[in-house]
């Protein structure tokens, strides 16, 4: 019983690492997209990028390898719980998008000369649809597995 509070422990924590550092994320990514004409880009693009690996890879790793350990533990069937079925889902779909497109585009914002004010634009504006639509995927995920609907 005692291993079951600790792996829940480390699944709320890893959901809080990897939702609160994908959110806040933005919203600096966001003001740092703002205020590229007065605050150095490239150093503060960098900085963004590896806190953002390491806390969503981080939280995501404690997410998931919790998650199995749970629900090995609880005896869940996926394929006969909607609920897990909906918030694994989500997990992998917004992780998908975090390797195809939001990485390679973070990697791009940090090297992109902070002159080409075009191509900043361009990859700006994708990174933040995407980054955004992943997110509320894994809002939703949250919701499936709390609200176990």
């Amino acid at each position: 019983m005692a291993d079951a509070v600790w792996l829940r422990v480390i699944h709320v924590a890893g959901a809080v690492l990897l939702l609160g550092n994908v959110t806040v994320t933005g919203f600096w990514a966001a003001y740092l997209y703002r205020a590229r004409g007065t605050v150095p880009f490239r150093p503060v693009a960098r900085a963004i990028l590896w806190t953002d690996v390491v806390f969503t890879l981080g939280g995501g790793a404690m997410l998931v390898v919790s998650g199995v350990l749970l629900v090995r533990a609880g005896g869940y069937a996926i394929a006969d719980t909607p609920w897990l079925r909906q918030g694994i889902g989500a997990l992998a779909s917004s992780t998908a998008l975090w390797l195809v497109f939001l990485l390679p585009d973070q990697w791009r914002l940090q090297r992109v000369d902070p002159a080409d004010d075009a191509t900043l634009r361009r990859l700006f504006l994708r990174w933040s649809v995407v980054g955004w639509t992943a997110t509320a995927l894994l809002f939703y995920g949250l919701w499936a597995m709390v609200s176990r609907a």
